[in-house]
C-alpha cells in the first residue's frame, strides 16, 4: 500500500527537472546565438579589411570623381578593369556587386544581387551558409550593369547594431548634417550619393492605392520621375535640401522599423 504524498512529491520533482531541462536548453541556445554572431562579427571584419587593404592610397589632389570615368561592362563595351580592391572578394564569391559605406554607422558590408533567388542574402552570409544577419542585397527586379534608375538595398536591422540598423541614426537630422552622403561602389566604379529624404513607410497590401516606393524601379519619363520625387520628399522626416533631376541614378537602402506592422526605414539618395 503507498503512503500518502508521494505522488505530489515525485510531481514537484518532475516539474524541477522540466525547469532545469527548460533552462539549460535556453542556455545553450543563447550561447550558440552568441557564438554565431561573434562568428559573423569576425567574418565581415574579415571582408572589410580585405577591401581596406587592396584599396590604393589617395594621392595629392585625388578626386574621387575623376575615378568614376571608370565605366561597367555592357553587351556593347568591351570588359573594363575591375577595381583592385574587390577582386580578390569577387574571386571568392561572384554573386558580389558592391560594397556600401556609411560614416558613423557599422554599414561597412559587400552588397549582394541574386535576381535568380532574390531573398538569398536575407539568412546567408558571404560563404553562402546559413546567417541570422544576413548580408545587404540588391532587389532582384533591379538590374545591374547597367544600373537602374533607382538601385534598390535592402539589409535587416539587427539588434547589435549591426547591417542596416544604422539608417536609423537619420533619424536625426543632426546626424544627416554631419553624414549626408552614402558610398556605394560598385565592382567597376567608386560611387559617391547624397541623401535626398529619409522617411519611414511600410509595405503596403496588393491592392491598396498607397504610395508605395519599393516598386517604383525605372522612371517611364520625366512626369513618373518628378511625381515620385515629390512623393518621398513629402514623406521626408525633415528637409534635406537635395533634389534630384530625371536622367539621375538613385539609391534605396531600406530595413524594417517598428512603428506600424510590415514598417520600413528608408534612405533615398542621388548619384553625384
Amino acid at each position: 500500500m503507498r503512503k500518502p504524498g508521494r505522488k505530489p512529491e515525485r510531481c514537484v520533482c518532475f516539474m524541477l527537472l522540466m525547469f532545469v531541462a527548460v533552462l539549460i536548453f535556453s542556455a545553450t541556445m543563447l550561447a550558440l546565438h552568441y557564438i554565431q554572431e561573434v562568428r559573423e562579427e569576425k567574418e565581415l571584419k574579415r571582408l572589410a579589411a580585405i577591401a581596406a587593404y587592396n584599396t590604393p592610397p589617395a594621392s595629392p589632389g585625388w578626386n574621387i570623381h575623376e575615378i568614376t570615368s571608370i565605366q561597367p561592362p555592357t553587351q556593347t563595351t568591351q570588359k573594363t578593369v575591375m577595381l583592385e580592391q574587390y577582386r580578390e572578394l569577387y574571386e571568392q564569391n561572384m554573386d558580389m556587386a558592391g560594397w556600401i559605406k556609411i560614416d558613423g554607422t557599422e554599414i561597412n558590408y559587400p552588397v549582394m544581387y541574386t535576381p535568380e533567388d532574390g531573398e538569398f542574402y536575407l539568412s546567408h552570409g558571404f560563404d553562402k551558409e546559413e546567417s541570422k544577419s544576413g548580408l545587404p542585397f540588391i532587389d532582384k527586379r533591379c538590374t545591374a550593369y547597367p544600373f537602374g534608375t533607382n538601385t534598390i538595398i535592402y539589409g535587416h536591422h539587427m539588434k547589435n547594431g549591426t547591417m542596416f540598423a544604422g539608417l536609423l541614426n537619420y533619424e536625426d537630422e543632426g546626424f544627416y548634417a554631419a553624414h549626408p552622403t552614402i558610398r556605394f561602389h560598385t565592382l567597376y566604379e567608386r560611387r559617391e550619393y547624397e541623401i535626398i529624404a529619409v522617411f519611414r513607410g511600410k509595405v503596403f497590401r496588393k491592392g491598396d492605392t498607397d504610395f508605395k516606393h519599393y516598386n517604383f524601379l525605372n522612371a517611364e519619363d520625366a512626369v513618373a520621375f518628378a511625381e515620385y520625387i515629390a512623393n518621398i520628399k513629402e514623406l521626408s522626416l525633415y528637409n534635406t535640401g537635395v533634389t534630384a533631376s530625371y536622367g539621375d541614378e538613385l539609391l534605396t537602402l531600406s530595413t524594417c522599423a517598428y512603428h506600424v506592422e510590415n514598417g520600413q526605414f528608408v534612405v533615398v539618395a542621388r548619384k553625384t
